[in-house]
């Protein structure tokens, strides 16, 4: 009984570890986001990794090339409404490494509904939390239909 108890109290400790942890790096995430569709590209560069591997979209992009697209995109994004579902999910794997999925549909500029999964692989390290790997996919909501 008394190691159950014992093992019952390591569990929730570690859990709530694990836990507290995952909030820490969606913090950092929320933090990059809210910076991008404020146009806070500086801060934007700032977390990411010096050798980050970036995807969008399947397009190979360097960070300077990720600098200027922030600068330039305009705001608000698509048709200029909040996503129609969007959901961030944090994924701790040590205390310094991570990774993060964001899972949302939003308009674009024509009010077609697109679907886009963002992955971001974190890693820490004496300055905080660097985004090492982006990838995103996107696809029209109309693309996922079965054709006859």
């Amino acid at each position: 009984m008394k190691n159950s108890i014992i093992s019952i109290g390591l569990f929730l400790l570690l859990f709530t570890a694990t836990a507290n942890a995952s909030d820490e790096l969606l913090a950092v995430v929320m933090d990059e986001q809210d910076a991008f569709k404020e146009g806070d590209c500086d801060k934007v560069e700032s977390l990411m990794a010096e050798d980050i591997t970036f995807y969008a979209n399947s397009r190979k992009m360097s960070r300077e090339q990720v600098g200027r697209f922030c600068r330039s995109i305009k705001r608000p994004f698509g048709a200029g409404r909040d996503s129609i579902e969007d959901t961030i999910t944090p994924h701790r794997i040590s205390e310094t490494l991570g990774y993060t999925v964001r899972d949302f549909r939003w308009y674009d500029k024509n009010e077609k509904i697109v679907h886009e999964v963002v992955t971001k692989i974190w890693r820490k390290d004496a300055d905080g939390w660097k985004m090492i790997h982006f990838q995103s996919t996107v696809m029209p909501e109309e693309d996922k239909k079965q054709k006859p």
